[in-house]
Order: C-alpha cells, then structure tokens, then sequence
C-alpha cells in the first residue's frame, strides 16, 4: 500500500498544536515562559511529529517513548527550563492530560456536532477525505477557547467560595456553634507564646463569655484605645489577666493592637473527622466579618 505523507504540513499542523498546549500549561500551571521559548518548545514537538510521520511503521511501544515522553520531556525543558524531576513529572502529567482534554474537545465538536457538515459542505463534497486546512485551525480555536473558558470559570468559581466550618468554641463552662472562615491571609500571632491566633466577633462574646469577664475585657479596651497616655492603667488579678492577650497586627498602612481572649477549646468540624483544639487565642473583631453572615469567625490555617 502506498502512502503519501507530507512532513512539513505535519510539523506545522503539530507546531501550531504544540505552541497552544504549551501556553494552556503555562496558564494552568502559572509558570513564567516567554513566547520565544514556547515556540522553541512547539518546534521541538512538531520535529518529533514529523520524524514519526515518515516512518508510519513505527513499533507502537517505540513511538510512545519518543512522542509522549522524550518530545514531552524536551518540550517542558525548553519552555520552563530545569526543574526538579518531581515538579517535571507534575508537568509531564497536566500536559498530556491537557493534550488528550483539547484532542477530545476536537473530536467532540467534529463528530457531535453540525460542525462536520458544514466542513464537508465546503470541503469539497468530502466529510472523511480532503479535508480543508482551516478545518483544523478553526477547531483547535474553538477547543482553546472553550478550556480558557474553563479555566476563567475554575478561577471564578474557586474566588467564590469559601472554605466554612463549623466551629464550636468553649470558655469555661459556655460555648457556642458558629461557623468558620479558613483565610490563608490570617498570620496573626501570639507575641508571646508564638502560637497561632484566631479573629472572632463582638456579636459572639455575650453568649461566650460570663458577665464578670466581660467587664475585665471593657477595661482593656479602654486600656487599650487610650495606651500611651499617663494614669490609664488597668489593675486585673493574675487569674483575669492570664485569659487576656494584647496581639499587635499589621496591614496595609496601618498598625494596631486587638485584644484577645484564651479560649479553652475550639472544636473544627471539617465534615471527615471533628479537630480539638485546647488554649487558642481569639482575637476579638467590633466589625462584622461577613457582608451576609456567613461566618462569624476567621480561623487560623494552622487549626486545621
């Protein structure tokens, strides 16, 4: 059987391939590459593509290794430079699952849909022999644009939701249900005794907190907006001051002190397992800290 093949419209057609899978990869992965080193590394995949196609032949197990690894591998090489081998095989991984999601995509659109008939309208009366060069480029457009779709939806969603618990908190012998906020951006530490620090809600310290304690946080608040100035000291027996804490925070253009309150346990139902957490400081929040009260604490990433 004779078979005409053509190496230098595979080695654009997978060029133009390789040059979009490589930039989704840099997307999906968030790596830094120029557009130079992307086409560096779609040349070196179409070159593959392109020695492959001449010899069509090829021992299946052979073409694997030099497709799907070794073109692979030198592709993710040029476009991102060296990496270690674990963060190379991450990328290995995510780039062949990307290349079979947008191939699916392709076929998808070719065979499931009005799209084939219309190439085959066009195409001159063929629908599975010459088929015309923009067929390829119009879908592999379409795919591109439907997984950076996914992707901006992926990120949309994922800058919409949250990571709530529900969250049991314990001062002697009172507690309350209420439900958590894990924010990666609470570095809120105990000056002291270096131990993470949660932000809790005025509106939960009533319920929380007895009514002799609560007089003794009053006074170091007052303490605490009027420090710095002579004669407004606080006087607390040992016993009272050892359940306060003063944590100082930092944010952008602005620096203060909150206080704090020891709790004797904060229980974290994560929905698998429940976690117990003894001793943890929670600061004390006046504002709300959801538009839609959703959450009424911000738990530290460590608690979990």
């Amino acid at each position: 059987m004779y078979l005409e093949v053509y190496p230098d419209i595979v080695f654009i057609i997978n060029f133009c391939f390789d040059f979009i899978l490589v930039f989704l990869l840099k997307k999906v992965n968030k790596k830094s590459c120029s557009i130079a080193r992307m086409a560096l590394s779609a040349g070196a995949g179409a070159l593959f593509a392109a020695i492959a196609s001449v010899f069509p032949g090829m021992n299946l197990a052979l073409r694997f290794l030099l497709i799907y690894i070794a073109a692979s591998v030198l592709m993710i090489v040029i476009a991102f430079g060296r990496m270690k081998p674990s963060d190379c095989i991450k990328q290995w991984i995510a780039l062949n699952l990307i290349t079979f999601f947008v191939g699916g995509l392709m076929n998808s659109i070719y065979y499931y849909t009005d799209f084939r008939l219309y190439l085959a309208k066009s195409g001159r009366g063929a629908i599975f022999s010459d088929i015309p060069w923009y067929y390829p480029a119009i879908a592999m457009i379409l795919a591109v644009l439907m997984v950076l779709i996914v992707l901006r939806l992926r990120a949309w969603i994922k800058s919409h939701s949250y990571d709530l618990y529900d969250v049991r908190l314990v001062y002697k012998d009172k507690s309350v249900d209420t439900r958590g906020l894990i924010d990666t951006g609470n570095c809120l530490y105990d000056p002291i005794y270096k131990k993470p620090v949660m932000v809790m809600e005025n509106v939960l310290m009533e319920e929380l907190i007895p009514a002799e304690d609560l007089a003794c946080i009053e006074m170091a608040r007052q303490y605490i907006n009027s420090h710095g100035q002579e004669g407004e000291a606080f006087e607390l027996d040992t016993g009272q001051m050892l359940n306060l804490r003063f944590i100082p925070y930092r944010s952008i253009g602005k620096t203060g002190m909150l206080l704090g309150i020891k709790l004797d346990k904060v229980l974290i139902d994560t929905g698998k397992e429940t976690i117990s957490n003894e001793k943890v400081t929670a600061a004390i929040c006046d504002n709300r800290l959801s538009a839609k009260d959703d959450y009424h604490v911000i738990l530290h990433k460590e608690l979990l």
